[in-house]
């Protein structure tokens, strides 16, 4: 019972870990993401953007530049990672989502407006930069970029200075938090000197559209000089982890389980010394091996059934209070920690105890008919 009761909260809480994770990483990286096979960067030139925006199951799609920049408040610096978008990424990331917009406006400016160099900014770098509250009007920071396609001389600085104004504090996932500022394409552009030039393309399949799909449909698009990856593929090494980390706990629980079988045979064999006698006077009177092998069989099914069948009950009662009552929060954080019953995992966990102890509860049966010849 206990150890019934264990996987099946183990495996919900994995879940719920797994599904957090991915809430947390999928708002913020898109469902594919295209990047250059060689080099940096993409010539806008080379995109087939019309055979693109044709591809069925694609809801929105933003060309994007990367860079890492400095970053600073008065006599306070800091590195982070300039993103510069056109609006509608801001759909894309369910900028508008609760907890998302932490403070400020989520804005980006038109293409075409000259003020253009003002965006948004992670709440990790905003502690940093002791950027509080930008409600009232935009904080301005200095970001200092370096020059692209352009002959440095020795003793000049490599980078380039420009001031920039913060509209908004955003809060994603703590690698976004600490790293990213958002800011309009052509502003970023600009900076760093690059005319027609991207280093992303993101995509944001339909919900109906599994993003593997999307990925081979733009993969035969764009050819092999580009590289499309899904988020769970960027994000490999987060997601095998988590699947690493559930598989191994499970497998321990699984020997536990087998180490609580003996307890079952245990049980059998107690039972049928006690009652040695009383199966000696009804084999004299006529009962058959068979049946007093059925005897014990079934006596080990019933005892084992029930221990699952209580666990089935405990571990989902356990789960769902969770779910509606917060038993537990994750310390420092202050929020519920996550669970998620998923009924096919729940079925086979529980089909593969029974089968296990079905096969202990008829070998220890054989074995004690056995003993009776």
């Amino acid at each position: 019972m206990v150890i019934s009761a264990a996987l099946i909260i183990v495996m919900s809480s994995f879940n719920g870990i797994e599904s957090m994770i991915s809430g947390l990483y999928t708002e913020f990286d898109q469902g594919v993401i295209i990047t250059p096979a060689k080099g940096k960067t993409i010539f806008e030139s080379q995109v087939p953007w019309k055979r693109l925006s044709k591809i069925e199951g694609i809801s929105r799609m933003s060309k994007g530049i990367e860079e890492t920049v400095i970053l600073r408040k008065e006599e306070k610096w800091v590195n982070a990672r300039i993103i510069g978008v056109e609006r509608q990424f801001l759909e894309m990331i369910n900028i508008h989502k609760k907890d998302h917009l932490i403070s400020g406006r989520a804005a980006l400016p038109l293409n075409n407006e000259s003020n253009n160099d003002f965006g948004l900014i992670g709440v990790g770098l905003a502690n940093v930069l002791s950027l509080r509250n930008i409600n009232a009007e935009p904080e301005n920071i200095i970001i200092y970029a370096p020059k692209n396609n352009m002959k440095l001389k020795f003793g000049k600085n490599p980078f380039f200075q420009t001031s920039f104004k913060l509209a908004g504090i955003i809060n994603y996932n703590k690698e976004t938090n600490d790293a990213f500022v958002i800011a309009n394409l052509n502003f970023v552009k600009t900076l760093l000197n690059l005319e027609d030039q991207l280093t992303h393309i993101y995509i944001q399949p339909n919900e109906n559209y599994n993003n593997e799909e999307i990925k081979l449909k733009v993969q035969a698009i764009v050819g092999a000089n580009f590289v499309v990856k899904t988020n769970a593929q960027k994000n490999e090494l987060i997601y095998k982890t988590s699947k690493s980390e559930k598989l191994i706990v499970l497998i321990i629980l699984l020997f536990i389980f087998l180490l609580a079988i003996f307890n079952l045979v245990a049980s059998i064999t107690m039972i049928y010394l006690e009652k040695k006698e009383g199966i000696s006077a009804l084999k004299g009177m006529g009962f058959s091996k068979t049946k007093v092998f059925n005897v014990f069989f079934l006596e080990g099914i019933l005892i084992s059934g029930t221990g699952i069948l209580l666990g089935l009950f405990l571990g989902l009662g356990i789960c769902l209070l969770q779910v509606n009552y917060t038993i537990i929060s994750i310390p420092g954080a202050g929020i519920p920690f996550p669970v998620e019953l998923k009924l096919g995992e729940v079925s086979a966990a529980l089909l593969i105890l029974m089968l296990t102890a079905t096969i202990f509860s008829f070998l220890t049966a054989k074995f004690l008919v056995k003993e009776t010849e």
